[in-house]
């Protein structure tokens, strides 16, 4: 039963792309994006902006968090994520499964748009707004500062993924400050009277 529902759902996922365009990026869902990354970045006190002292650098570019459905092995056992990496997967079970206070943060009628959200492009660059008034790099830079034995402190965050309903967000924070040096943040936001504000954060992984 659980092959049938699996097979519906991925057969409808792929229709759905095809002919739904309800997850590209218009001026609203760019709107959003930009409103989150403002939040995150006051909320949280990232000390990007370019009128503070020793500023650190936010990536130019908004990177892709792609959804998989994980498949189970003969034992019931998850195969681990695909490549190519550890930072830009999550499974929609996960998603699925997340909880704040005690409650479900998207829920079974998600599931589908989540997965639409596959066809985000691999790269947002911030909208030129925020661009203005924070100390922007590329990944590039950062590891040609990084070979040459420079000290380098940067974040990265993921587009953010949102509820059918686009009163809920989720994104991946990570920051990097070295080889041994760096922590990744989830972070859970919901839009109150029109404003995006943060509700939660865990860790996801640190060096």
């Amino acid at each position: 039963m659980k092959k049938v529902l699996l097979i519906f759902l991925i057969t409808l996922f792929f229709t759905s792309c095809k002919n739904n365009s309800e997850t590209n990026f218009d001026s609203l869902k760019i709107k959003d994006v930009s409103e989150i990354l403002k939040t995150v970045i006051l909320e949280d006190s990232l000390n990007v902006l370019k009128n503070e002292k020793e500023a650190k650098m936010f990536c130019e570019d908004l990177i892709k968090l792609d959804i998989y459905i994980p498949e189970k092995r003969k034992n019931n056992n998850p195969i681990p994520p695909p490549l190519p990496s550890f930072f830009n997967v999550i499974s929609l079970e996960t998603l699925l499964h997340y909880k704040i206070e005690n409650e479900l943060f998207f829920n079974s009628n998600d599931s589908l748009y989540l997965l639409q959200q596959n066809i985000n492009p691999p790269k947002l660059k911030i909208e030129k707004e925020v661009v203005e008034k924070i100390n922007l790099t590329t990944i590039d830079k950062e590891k040609n500062t990084s070979k040459i034995g420079k000290p380098y402190k940067f974040y990265e965050m993921t587009i953010p993924i949102f509820s059918s309903d686009n009163e809920k967000a989720y994104l991946e924070l990570n920051y990097y400050c070295g080889r041994l040096c760096g922590v990744g943040l989830s972070i859970f936001l919901i839009k109150i009277n029109g404003q995006w504000k943060i509700i939660n954060k865990r860790r996801t992984w640190i060096s």
